[in-house]
């Protein structure tokens, strides 16, 4: 199983399904793991944990478009610096999450208007409009606002995904989303010419919002028990 998007995050599991090595950086994937060669996935690091030879363990390798794909694998090389394993592609491969066309996820975020194109019109506001953010993947967003933006509308659209990075993008309305009643709730949106950085920011801010919510499922699920 080959993956078409960047690699994140790559997570080394013992036999137990204990969490024992995390690496978001340093790290080798395997591309070919179509052929009959053997995939070797390396890790370097410091004070990594060190297992036997020959060692089974399971590898979950996260994208930045919400792909969770977990793996079995054999140690074939442990030291306190680096970690070789070799990657099985048999049919107990399992797909922890997988993304749909792009992974969306629903969150609460406050974003702003700056400007909009309606055909050969570009209209900015004196201030910008607030935005309602509901979901968000790489491909668009779906969002309210009080303004009355119509269908194919282009709005800038501002989003601080993280306390340091502020995305800025075009976001063409596909379809204006009304009640029963005809009133507007939402716009939803593709992102137009993102580019490779921004893609990034947004898998990672996705990954993240979704392993918040898997600790609280953790914490509510300890507490039931």
């Amino acid at each position: 199983m080959l993956f078409s998007n960047k690699i994140i995050k790559i997570e080394v599991l013992d036999k137990n399904g204990t969490v024992v090595v995390t690496s978001e950086k340093g790290f080798v994937f395997p591309k070919n793991l179509d052929t009959d060669e053997d995939s070797i996935l390396i890790i370097k690091g410091k004070n990594l944990t060190e297992f036997e030879r020959n060692e089974r363990v399971f590898v979950i390798v996260s994208t930045k478009s919400g792909d969770r794909i977990r793996y079995n694998g054999c140690v074939t090389v442990s030291m306190d610096t680096q970690l070789n394993i070799k990657v099985f592609t048999f049919d107990d491969t399992k797909v922890l999450q997988e993304r749909r066309r792009y992974f969306k996820i629903r969150v609460e975020e406050r974003g702003r208007a700056l400007f909009f194109v309606r055909g050969e019109e570009t209209v900015r506001f004196d201030v910008p409009e607030f935005v309602d953010i509901q979901d968000i993947n790489i491909g668009g967003i779906f969002m309210s606002s009080e303004y009355r933006f119509e269908e194919d509308d282009a709005v800038c659209v501002e989003i601080d995904l993280f306390t340091d990075y502020r995305l800025n993008a075009m976001a063409h309305i596909l379809r204006v989303q009304r009640d029963n009643d005809g009133n507007v709730i939402g716009y939803g949106c593709e992102f137009i010419g993102l580019t490779a950085s921004q893609e990034d920011y947004i898998g990672k801010y996705i990954y993240n919002v979704q392993s918040s919510m898997r600790q609280k499922d953790i914490v509510a699920n300890d507490m039931d028990d």
